[in-house]
């Protein structure tokens, strides 16, 4: 699902820009033609580390899209997604005990890759759903979407060594070129769903992996911690807190929840955000105000059910920090 990002910090591994020029290889396209005027020179491929500006990414996105002239190049690109493509998260996962722990470090540690897309996976009775957010452009969403949708179950069929089953929901409209592709997809896609998200049975979750390595499996989850703190080190902490501590679906996180996910506690995590001369509450306040707005927006929510969405305990609490925030009260800013 779409969603407002400060895409101006925003990088991406790159990585994904290689498998990108992978894709568009078959069209008999080069990295020379794909990087024209991006000030990447084809040199820079062949770094493993290097990160690329996210836009700049789009950029390449669109015009991959344009020269193939294939508008489902998002499943092309999901083909050819491996799990050594997420560098360590991809390793660590793949060693795993079994599907489920795989998923936890993937969920857990994706933002080492790029803070562009999060993962979430709940577990119900029956069914297991993972959850994607993607922060891409709308014109990409579907690209990207196939891309990861495919690109995860292949690489889940890859890991167990045989054929997961399962159905995946979208947020968007059925493309007019996905009956080309559906063969590709093992389940069905319901399209035009609230969330992006593939569903299948909790049975999956425990399937061992084939390349399972216990003792080297917490060697790799430690060293993906070690990875994560360096690049909070490197990174404004605030940035990552803003990015933490609230879900579209699950809301605010307490702090100790974000500080759990970025593995330290509560009062190193304050102590930072002390230096960045911010606090906890105040980035909260400043989600607060900044998604009350767009909610008061919508005249068929009560202001109840905002103040409940915003993590308020009643209207009264909401109705004063609103004032303290704007110098109005909600009811006189939606007129």
């Amino acid at each position: 699902m779409y969603a407002t990002y400060r895409r101006s910090r925003a990088t991406i591994p790159g990585t994904y820009a290689n498998l990108l020029m992978d894709s568009v290889a078959r069209w008999n396209i080069t990295p020379e033609q794909m990087l024209e005027g991006t000030g990447i020179a084809p040199s820079q491929l062949l770094d493993p580390v290097w990160h690329l500006d996210f836009e700049l990414y789009e950029n390449l996105l669109r015009r991959a899209l344009k020269l193939t002239g294939e508008p489902g190049l998002g499943f092309h690109v999901g083909m050819q997604m491996t799990v050594t493509c997420h560098g360590l998260i991809g390793f660590a996962a793949m060693i795993a005990k079994d599907i489920r722990e795989g998923l936890d470090i993937a969920q857990e540690f994706v933002r080492l890759q790029t803070a562009l897309v999060s993962l979430r996976l709940e577990v119900g009775e029956e069914f297991a759903y993972l959850y994607f957010e993607q922060h891409f452009s709308p014109d990409l969403e579907d690209a990207v979407s196939f891309c990861l949708l495919l690109g995860f179950s292949l690489m889940g069929n890859a890991v167990c060594g045989q054929q997961l089953q399962g159905r995946a929901e979208v947020p968007f409209a059925r493309p007019a070129y996905f009956d080309r592709f559906e063969h590709l997809i093992a389940g069905q896609v319901s399209f035009d769903q609230p969330h992006m998200r593939l569903m299948f049975p909790i049975s999956i979750l425990d399937i061992p992996m084939i390349m399972a390595d216990p003792s080297t499996a917490r060697l790799a989850r430690e060293q993906c911690k070690r990875s994560l703190n360096a690049l909070i080190g490197h990174d404004k902490i605030s940035e990552m807190v803003r990015e933490l501590v609230y879900d579209e679906a699950m809301g605010f996180s307490s702090m100790e929840d974000v500080a759990d996910k970025l593995h330290m506690s509560e009062r190193t995590l304050q102590r930072q955000l002390t230096q960045a001369n911010t606090s906890f509450r105040t980035i909260v306040d400043e989600l607060r105000l900044q998604k009350a707005g767009g909610l008061l927006k919508r005249k068929e929510l009560s202001l109840e059910a905002i103040a409940e969405m915003l993590g308020y305990t009643d209207v009264t609490n909401f109705t004063r920090a609103f004032k303290r925030w704007t110098g109005i009260t909600p009811s006189k800013f939606r007129g």
